[in-house]
């Protein structure tokens, strides 16, 4: 995902896909993308709150989720979602990029993240559903292009946004970004739902963003690998990153990114009691125990190699990164603690 590039920088880009970066929430100004004569002669885009506009805590104007009109309208371009999808269009289609991450898509709106400033008339149903039209008129300009967006949480019509584009970004997936807290068995049990039910004709992007610690916590780090491993498939793409090195920009490596457990034989379970949950592999299996309090023990059927990462984290300047996986031979019964998950491989 990138901003503009210039045409030498595009033409060395040789592989993945290039994806236009775009912010929904409003707009940065560090990112070229905007007309910003445009924008601010236009004085009603914006404006929702007393004639005024509202600044978010990330220094972006709060788009207005119904500030939508028809395509055809004279004034359209006066409208912040009329705006932003003819000019992405306009611009992906002319620098040749694959298509589109519409950032800061988020459904619900918070107090917290407007400082305290709410849209005049606010309803939290209208604004959803205008946030979900948004999304789907944006797509309706790059049909021949992917759209994702980053703003797949719980509680935010996820799946109706998911209906209009072609895929989305989970950035809280298992622990509460600023904090490092376990979102629960209930939310985490949302987030595996979801994913499977859609991740055959959407791309779903899980993320893992926590405080430091990460690198050395390694029973949280094979948790969420884990937790990933019961739904990934060709659609569904794995983030871990530790934002104490947001910062820095450096480059994280973890050793767990080297697991091949070959093609799935199935879809995940989980228990009656959602005391476990598993999938089985050509080359092994994992389980999942997603519970806070409750430890819970597996029976195998076979001798494995208990996959046990080594290291991991920032990759310093020399490209000499330390990580490693290590197996370990179990059988017999095997004890999974509270937030834990085991990755088992074939001898």
């Amino acid at each position: 995902m990138t901003s503009i590039l210039d045409e030498a920088a595009r033409d060395a880009i040789q592989g993945p896909d290039l994806i236009l970066y775009r912010s929904i929430q409003g707009t940065w100004s560090d990112f070229d993308q905007f007309d910003w004569e445009h924008i601010n002669a236009t004085e009603t885009m914006f404006e929702h709150h007393q004639g005024e506009r509202i600044l978010t805590i990330w220094n972006s104007w709060l788009m207005n989720a119904d500030d939508l009109v028809e395509p055809d309208d004279p004034d359209a371009m006066s409208h912040w979602i009329n705006y932003y999808a003819v000019t992405a269009a306009e611009q992906i289609y002319e620098y040749g990029y694959d298509g589109l991450f519409i950032d800061s898509a988020s459904h619900r709106l918070d107090k917290s993240a407007v400082n305290n400033v709410m849209p005049d008339d606010y309803n939290a149903e209208e604004w959803l559903q205008g946030r979900v039209e948004g999304l789907a008129f944006i797509k309706s300009y790059l049909p021949d292009k992917p759209v994702v967006f980053n703003g797949l949480h719980s509680r935010a019509g996820a799946e109706d946004s998911l209906a209009n584009t072609d895929g989305g970004m989970w950035e809280v997936f298992a622990f509460k970004p600023q904090t490092g807290e376990y979102q629960g068995i209930a939310a985490w049990l949302e987030v595996m739902e979801l994913t499977a039910r859609n991740n055959s004709e959407k791309s779903i992007i899980l993320v893992v963003k926590e405080q430091p610690g990460l690198d050395e916590d390694i029973k949280k780090r094979v948790f969420v690998v884990a937790s990933y491993l019961l739904v990934s498939n060709e659609n569904v793409i794995f983030s871990m990153t530790n934002m104490a090195h947001a910062e820095s920009n450096s480059l994280l490596y973890y050793p767990e990114y080297s697991l091949d457990l070959g093609a799935p034989l199935g879809d995940y379970t989980i228990t009656d009691d959602q005391s476990y949950a598993s999938r089985h592999f050509e080359n092994g299996f994992v389980l999942v125990n997603p519970s806070e309090g409750q430890t819970v023990t597996y029976e195998m059927d076979d001798e494995y190699l208990r996959v046990v990462p080594v290291g991991g984290g920032e990759v310093p300047e020399d490209g000499e990164w330390e990580g490693w996986l290590e197996y370990e031979p179990v059988s017999g019964q095997i004890e999974l603690p509270p937030l834990s998950g085991v990755i088992l491989m074939k001898p």
